[in-house]
């Protein structure tokens, strides 16, 4: 059953609780418990603990070079932590990345053997996961340097992709508006859905709640029972979905949804688009290409 939402109630325009300010700007964030990993794009990892207030780093990625210089600091593209290991995907020479894997303090490279990647998982303490662009899922052994597992999606391209680690589902986001659910133990897609009818830019993930923002302009929300749809008015870049709750960005606003689909809350934000939307039991946590996070209060 599907459920179309016109966005005309009473809104409560709220600004950052508080701003997180960064020494460069933010291109990937993930977040693990109460810490926010935060990968900039001056090749530099922080860890910033929610709980704490504090900002630390973890790491300076080793510097790349290309055609017109040999010390360039590495944007810093994906992040993902599973117990005491953290896989990074940053640039590379001449246009290419390389996947680091940080544990105990020591930092191990690799290039990559697969062009194109957009997203990386770790899968366990052997594994990670390759989104590509092209749709391809790769499992690569990175205690052996080498690719184990490969499945072609579609010939369609990805927009997007969201791990379920706790179920171990991985959420892609194709052309054309499908969301594919690919089971990582079947190494299969278990499930279609034919979200929305244009790319999908974003995708979220948790348990049975599912959203995705597309260049339809609307946004589409699953809670495991209903659908629902909500018209934004604006390509629908980012959203969010965790602790019960799912949001979307609008041209100026965050929209935040509850699990029954009722929006709860419209934010008022009107900076750089947002890249990350993100849930803790306490914030919503906004990021974008600039040298802030965002904090609001749920």
């Amino acid at each position: 059953m599907r459920f179309f939402v016109v966005l005309f109630m009473a809104i409560t325009f709220l600004w950052a609780d508080f701003e997180l300010n960064l020494p460069a700007n933010a291109v990937s964030v993930k977040l693990d418990k109460d810490d926010l990993l935060i990968g900039l794009d001056n090749g530099e990892l922080y860890n910033y603990s929610i709980k704490t207030q504090e900002l630390n780093k973890m790491i300076d990625l080793p510097k790349f070079s290309n055609y017109f210089d040999n010390d360039i600091a590495p944007k810093i593209f994906s992040i993902d932590k599973l117990d005491e290991i953290v896989a990074i995907l940053y640039e590379s020479d001449n246009g290419t990345k390389s996947l680091g894997i940080l544990e105990n303090g020591n930092l191990k490279s690799f290039k990559m053997p697969t062009d194109g990647v957009k997203k990386i998982f770790l899968l366990d303490s052997n594994h990670v996961i390759f989104v590509t662009l092209s749709s391809e899922i790769e499992y690569y052994n990175f205690k052996d340097g080498k690719v184990v597992f490969e499945n072609k999606l579609t010939t369609s391209s990805t927009g997007d992709a969201a791990f379920d680690r706790k179920n171990g589902v991985i959420a892609i986001g194709i052309e054309g508006g499908v969301i594919f659910y690919f089971d990582t133990k079947l190494k299969r897609v278990v499930k279609q859905i034919n979200a929305q009818k244009d790319t999908i830019y974003s995708v979220g993930i948790d348990g049975k709640l599912l959203i995705s923002g597309s260049a339809d302009k609307k946004s589409y929300f699953n809670n495991g029972s209903k659908e629902f749809y909500y018209e934004a008015k604006f390509l629908v870049y980012c959203v969010g979905v965790g602790a019960n709750k799912g949001a979307f960005s609008t041209e100026n606003s965050i929209k935040v949804i509850n699990q029954n689909g009722e929006i709860i809350k419209d934010i008022n934000y009107d900076g750089a688009s947002l890249n990350y939307l993100i849930f803790n039991d306490e914030y919503l946590i906004g990021s974008s290409y600039d040298n802030k996070i965002y904090f609001w209060s749920m």
